[in-house]
């Protein structure tokens, strides 16, 4: 009898950047392999062992980040970030990263990337026909007009705009023509492959026409005029952390209940750049008789903190924040999308010092929703920490909406809705 099996259908993910823009792509990974699919991510070498660790299979994709604590200073700088990001790190490797995710999809059935960074992808996606898939992870990521753009350094233009989309519109114009020198080698490969114009590759030009995953939460954005007819809205895709228990010193700590517990954490990209973050938790927490775990990573590990430190303290170096933010009164962090998400599944107020990219926006929008308070300024000190500290454990109504939040994230099932999606688009290719 002869075997008519369907051969296993491929699915491509191209990512580049921090954790934050890699976990999403593996829980989706995970869960398209287990409906039968061969998933590959392509994205940068730092991030091949948590690629494997996943179980999926790895093919490395240029650009690779610099573990210096200069390369992470410029990439998290918050009002020049964006610059370094795309003119000096991205674009000049726009070759090599097209030469590797050509090679990566060559037998594959569909590219999903992440939009923003993986800037090969609508080069590749356009040049060989592949059916494409692209995903949003932060609603910021849409450069709405009818928005307050919050990635404008100037204080002054973000309220301005937020009150009129026309004078937002007029601003975006002129920051369109500006960026277009942050992405010129983008632009000119692309004339040299013979494909039709795409339009900017940070605006337009990072979705797919047919079809594009807005993966974050609507609690935190939802669809606006001006997005793009091919979104749909999925929900916040979270990878599960592997099923181990907390070490048994650190679960006592969390499990006392003396004094209230504030966490402090920073998103992968931010650690690399903490500056005095975990030392100013730590004395805003201690002038105010709380707990404090501090939970490090990257070149954060470095950090200088006292030794030992006193009993009412614990650091690490890695926690899942599923099993520590549910111990939290408070968590504080920098913003990242992920962060944030976890922090609303658990029910815990929220205090924002974002450093750069997304992290403002995101921390206004839940500002807005009542769950979080914002420091503006990456550098902000233990004084400013220890007010804010003070008034979110003084703010019942913030604690009732973190609670009340904590309900509608834990319903939320980003992976599935994406996955969904995503089959759709391979029934129909």
């Amino acid at each position: 009898m002869t075997d008519t099996a369907m051969p296993q259908q491929h699915i491509v993910f191209a990512t580049a950047g921090s954790l934050g823009d890699l976990y999403p792509f593996l829980a989706l990974g995970r869960k398209l392999r287990q409906r039968g699919k061969r998933v590959t991510v392509a994205t940068s070498a730092n991030h091949r062992q948590h690629v494997l660790d996943t179980g999926l299979d790895y093919v490395h994709m240029r650009p690779d980040p610099e573990n210096t604590a200069a390369f992470h200073a410029r990439y998290m700088h918050p009002k020049t970030g964006g610059q370094f990001v795309y003119q000096d790190y991205l674009s000049p490797a726009i070759r090599r990263s097209y030469d590797d995710l050509a090679d990566a999809t060559r037998d594959a059935d569909l590219l999903v990337s992440q939009s923003l960074m993986a800037l090969a992808a609508p080069l590749v996606a356009a040049r060989t026909g592949i059916p494409w898939v692209s995903a949003v992870f932060q609603p910021m990521s849409f450069f709405s007009v009818y928005e307050r753009p919050n990635y404008l350094p100037f204080p002054l233009l973000p309220w301005l705009c937020g009150r009129s989309p026309q004078m937002h519109q007029n601003i975006f114009q002129y920051v369109r023509k500006h960026t277009e020198q942050w992405v010129r080698p983008v632009l000119d490969l692309g004339r040299e492959l013979g494909i039709a114009e795409q339009g900017h590759p940070m605006y337009e030009g990072q979705h797919s026409p047919g079809c594009v995953l807005a993966m974050f939460s609507p609690m935190l954005g939802g669809p606006q005029p001006d997005w793009p007819a091919s979104v749909r809205q999925t929900g916040t895709a979270q990878l599960p952390p592997a099923a181990a228990p907390l070490p048994e010193a650190l679960q006592r700590f969390l499990e006392r209940d003396d004094l209230p517990l504030a966490i402090f954490t920073l998103s992968s990209a931010a650690s690399n750049d903490a500056g005095d973050f975990y030392r100013n938790g730590l004395d805003a927490s201690g002038a105010l008789g709380m707990r404090a775990l501090l939970i490090t990573s990257g070149l954060a590990a470095s950090s200088r903190l006292p030794e030992p430190l006193p009993d009412w303290a614990f650091r690490v170096d890695y926690a899942a924040f599923e099993q520590v933010f549910p111990y939290a009164a408070v968590v504080v962090h920098a913003g990242g999308i992920g962060s944030a998400f976890k922090a609303m599944q658990a029910g815990a107020p929220q205090i924002i010092v974002p450093h750069a990219h997304d992290q403002l926006d995101n921390a206004l929008r839940l500002e807005r929703l009542g769950v979080a308070r914002v420091l503006p300024g990456k550098r902000a000190g233990a004084r400013a920490l220890r007010q804010a500290l003070q008034r979110v454990l003084a703010d019942s109504g913030m604690q009732a909406a973190a609670a009340s939040v904590a309900q509608k994230a834990k319903a939320e099932d980003g992976v599935s809705q994406a996955c969904d999606v995503i089959e759709k688009v391979l029934r129909d290719a």
